[in-house]
């Protein structure tokens, strides 16, 4: 199976994409902190670059998964791209002119959030279209570990490349990286083509609505798909104010307020993650929802840990493995199960509908942090998530189970 799928041309030039923009993605990102900190000293600043991204991504991903249905995802792909590449290079000019007005880079964060909205719909789809249903787990995967091993090796390689080079240049790095990212897209031609031949129809905001309903009513008729999207996103409502809040203090608490302490957590984090891609690369299942809570479980089990994270420095290290590798067990299963379980016309919506509840949760969690969880000390913060992360794994376990006795009784009865 798995050597056919690297033989597949089409996911090879997904993949070969994917890789580049995020090569770039880390350029980016490392300029953009690095040059907003040395020239704003705020730390408040550098928490506001997330806020556009995910306000783009409300308003646009219901937009962007509508496309993706009714229009080739190559073409949707191949604009995003180009588009970035524009916004790469501004930011770069402005870096290197020395701008500071911090609005200037709060709108290239709330464009590049408006072409990722449009973008991944498009991918997801494309994915289904160019690989067959029983190999889309583990192209998902592989796809997944390509990310997270570039998130650990990238930013080593960057900070090398960085002190030799003026800052603006890693952004046009990410520019050339969108770039290649588009050749690629580019060359699979006319193989992502949409299914529903309606890609002349005028798209009116009647039509939009009409769309967006008929995403929600592929959520009502499948039970299972609808509890998948919940409880995939359900634990971040803990999960952001832990990676936000909980880690940078755990780690200050930790090493008396050495940052090298945080960069161990985090990369501890990111060994978790990678070995859980590793595993759902291999990994055969069925039942997408009980390896997403699965993934909840390791969850909660390394917050529970992490309480004692302050006076056992090993304990918070190996909690911040275990966490990490429920990290891919959440997601990869819940794109397949998107993917396999939607109608052609309705895949792209439906994986708007659930970015777009991933985002809720996201700055939900983050709302909670600024206003009350993140004023409790570390220890209770991670307790309490634990918990919560415990009882809400309890809870769909118990009805994943009477599911699939559901599914059982009613197979048993068919004639």
């Amino acid at each position: 199976m798995g050597q056919d799928l690297w033989k597949n041309r089409l996911f090879l030039l997904l993949w070969m994409a994917q890789m580049t923009a995020n090569i770039g993605n880390q350029c980016y990102s490392f300029a953009l902190f690095w040059y907003l900190l040395k020239t704003t000293k705020s730390g408040t600043v550098l928490s506001l670059l997330a806020i556009p991204e995910m306000v783009a991504g409300l308003l646009f991903y219901l937009i962007g998964g509508v496309l993706a249905d009714r229009y080739s995802p190559r073409c949707l792909m191949v604009g995003s791209d180009m588009a970035r590449i524009l916004v790469a290079i501004s930011v770069g000019i402005m870096a290197a002119m020395g701008v500071e007005q911090l609005l200037y880079f709060l709108a290239a964060q709330f464009l590049l959030g408006v072409f990722s909205s449009l973008f991944q719909p498009a991918r997801t789809v494309a994915l289904k279209t160019v690989v067959p249903l029983e190999q889309l787990g583990r192209a998902n995967a592989i796809l997944d570990t390509t990310m997270r091993i570039i998130r650990i090796l990238a930013p080593m390689a960057i900070g090398l490349f960085a002190s030799s080079l003026p800052l603006s240049t890693l952004f046009f790095v990410n520019a050339g990286s969108y770039l290649l990212s588009a050749c690629f897209l580019y060359a699979i031609r006319g193989s992502l083509q949409n299914k529903l031949g309606t890609a002349t129809i005028k798209m009116t905001p009647v039509q939009y609505l009409r769309d967006i309903v008929e995403g929600l009513g592929e959520m009502k008729r499948s039970r299972c798909l609808f509890l998948i999207l919940l409880f995939s996103n359900l634990g971040f409502l803990v999960w952001q104010v832990c990676w936000n809040v909980g880690f940078p203090f755990l780690a200050d608490g930790m090493g008396h307020g050495e940052v090298s302490t945080l960069a161990v957590l985090i990369g501890s984090y990111g060994i978790g993650n990678l070995l859980g891609s590793l595993y759902m690369a291999r990994a055969l299942y069925t039942r997408h929802l009980f390896v997403i809570l699965v993934g909840w479980a390791l969850q909660s089990v390394g917050c529970l840990l992490l309480t004692l994270g302050t006076s056992q420095h090993w304990i918070a290290y190996l909690a911040a493995v275990v966490a990490g590798v429920g990290g891919p067990l959440i997601g990869i299963p819940t794109v397949t199960a998107i993917q396999m379980n939607t109608t052609d016309g309705t895949t792209g919506k439906v994986y708007a509908i659930y970015m777009l509840m991933f985002t809720f949760f996201c700055m939900l969690s983050s709302s909670l942090g600024a206003l009350w969880l993140g004023k409790w000390p570390v220890e209770q913060l991670f307790l309490v998530s634990g918990l919560f992360l415990a009882l809400m794994t309890a809870t769909g376990f118990l009805l994943e189970r009477r599911g699939t006795d559901a599914q059982v009784k009613h197979q048993s009865i068919s004639p």
